[in-house]
């Protein structure tokens, strides 16, 4: 992650302590809304008049989405803090850590293909690296938790859950409610295991390696329970719902939220 442009500690307490704990919950997991004004990826955030073409212009933030990364983890370095989660226990060896992988990320990237290949080279070829990598990042990470099954704009059960206060939603129910499948087999291989989103976030400890086995299990106890399990075949087919959601919200009328909303939902309105 250091080496790729990312921070290893960072994703640390922004993914694992905030995100994968707190999934879709609008009070802890700051993935949920850290992308507004830019995109609305909840209708219970206000509604601008350029989001009714967010699922156009979208494709043309992702390219984008590393750089801010690298922005997230600097700042988060000087304010102890990544998105969601308070840096605790991080020892100052690991907080160097985050300025030694920039330094050796950019030298990969930069400063070796400058020596053997020129200017204009080098910054072609980082340019496309960022881009590919931050459309593919956003390919696999928002589908996951942003088609019409996972956070639905119309009521339901999904939506009820989403609506309860924090310490009133079952755990297990919400990672299962608010993730989405796609793929199997070839999916799990090439991605780690985040196609198979639903087992990534109930079993985030264990090998994705045995993700394609326990998804059969998890989704026949959801079928015994009356829950949803949401899964698409293939990554066109969850991207073609994910654009479709992302119009939806764009448009939906913004909705009234909790007395006991969330401090960081309070904070976006």
């Amino acid at each position: 992650d250091d080496l790729i442009g990312g921070s290893s500690l960072m994703w640390r307490y922004h993914h694992q302590v905030s995100h994968h704990i707190h999934c879709n919950d609008d009070a802890l997991d700051e993935d949920v809304l850290n992308a507004f004004p830019i995109l609305r990826f909840d209708h219970r955030l206000p509604k601008h008049w350029y989001h009714r073409w967010q699922h156009i212009y979208m494709w043309f933030t992702f390219p984008l989405l590393t750089v801010v990364f690298q922005i997230g983890d600097i700042q988060g370095l000087f304010d102890n803090r990544t998105v969601g989660a308070t840096l605790y226990g991080a020892s100052p060896f690991e907080k160097a850590t985050v300025v030694l992988g920039k330094v050796a990320h950019y030298a990969l990237l930069f400063a070796v293909p400058w020596m053997l290949h020129g200017a204009s080279a080098a910054l072609a070829g980082a340019a496309a690296y960022y881009a590919t990598q931050g459309v593919v990042l956003a390919s696999t990470f928002a589908v996951s938790h942003n088609v019409p099954e996972s956070k639905p704009v119309d009521a339901g059960p999904t939506q009820d859950s989403l609506m309860k206060d924090t310490l009133e939603r079952d755990w297990g129910e919400q990672q299962l409610l608010t993730s989405a499948n796609w793929g199997g087999v070839i999916g799990n291989f090439f991605t780690g295991g985040l196609n198979l989103q639903i087992e990534h976030h109930l079993f985030p400890a264990i090998s994705f390696m045995h993700y394609p086995a326990i998804a059969k299990i998890v989704e026949d106890e959801a079928n015994k329970r009356g829950l949803q399990y949401a899964k698409y075949d293939t990554l066109p087919q969850i991207i073609g719902r994910f654009i479709k959601y992302m119009k939806d919200v764009g448009s939906a009328e913004q909705v009234p939220i909790n007395n006991s909303a969330s401090p960081l939902l309070l904070h976006k309105l």
